[in-house]
């Protein structure tokens, strides 16, 4: 009997311990991935914004091609507003999911999120109108891949919505952190770029001069596709009272965490710093 309710204990403790070990991994992604956000935010913000100022306008387009096209205003301002909404929403977006800001701030969170998805369906609207007026660098397949980006951040902000008008927040909160991630897709396609540079040390699976190539066509559906999966094993294994899956899971956010954290260093000192 003793042996028993032994064994039993063990077990509770081991998925305590499994269960605090997932929700550590996981906070600990979250939070290098808000800092990598934040100074994406910030080189935007720096870049653009700064020459925005100078009237320099131009600029834009050492960074991102047709940026900005003399004589087309809309097609410009769609660029500026896509900017601008972008850098509101990696500064904003991440304060969603602190649950101190979330329970002791309500009507912050509420007002929050209800900025939060219309922007994304701004942003995603114009992100799409963008790819139709100006294109991308990838050719078709970009297109492809940045239009099904921008429809999936379109219905998963409706969904997000819908399910917190209906007080269904198990549901909202699924739908909220599957935004979040098809929201950073272009910031996890510029780290994961960066880590894949960093890695090999140089072009592999792609044309440097031509933006072209198999790892590109990879990650361009990669960057939201990926993270997306990732979200449905850690959910799944956070429902799942078994420890070792909670173990293996955490073990394997912890590898994401340090990859993540070297594709964002790699971004900082090799994309974003040199251009400011």
């Amino acid at each position: 009997m003793n042996s028993t309710t032994s064994a039993v204990r063990t077990s509770k403790s081991s998925k305590i311990w499994a269960s605090k070990a997932l929700n550590v991994s996981v906070q600990f992604w979250f939070v290098i991935a808000v800092i990598g956000q934040w100074i994406f935010a910030y080189y935007v913000t720096a870049f653009y914004g700064g020459a925005a100022m100078d009237g320099d306008f131009m600029k834009w387009n050492r960074v991102l091609p047709h940026g900005y096209t003399p004589g087309e205003t809309m097609g410009n301002v769609a660029v500026a507003i896509h900017l601008l909404l972008a850098v509101i929403m990696m500064v904003g977006g991440p304060l969603q999911f602190v649950p101190q800001i979330r329970n002791r701030a309500r009507s912050f969170h509420r007002w929050n999120g209800k900025i939060y998805i219309f922007t994304a369906l701004v942003i995603s609207f114009s992100g799409v109108y963008m790819v139709i007026t100006k294109g991308t660098i990838s050719g078709l397949i970009g297109d492809l891949s940045v239009s099904f980006n921008g429809v999936l951040i379109m219905l998963f902000a409706l969904l997000a919505w819908r399910t917190a008008v209906a007080h269904n927040f198990i549901s909202h909160r699924r739908w909220a952190l599957r935004l979040f991630l098809v929201v950073n897709g272009v910031w996890f396609f510029r780290i994961g770029l960066m880590l894949w540079l960093f890695i090999h040390g140089e072009a592999v699976g792609f044309d440097p001069e031509t933006f072209r190539g198999p790892f590109l066509i990879f990650l361009g559906f990669g960057q939201y596709v990926i993270p997306l999966i990732i979200l449905e094993m850690y959910l799944y294994a956070k429902e799942k009272k078994s420890a070792p899956v909670k173990v293996v899971m955490s073990t394997f956010l912890l590898v994401l965490t340090v990859l993540t954290g070297i594709g964002i260093f790699a971004a900082t000192l090799g994309m974003w710093l040199p251009r400011l």
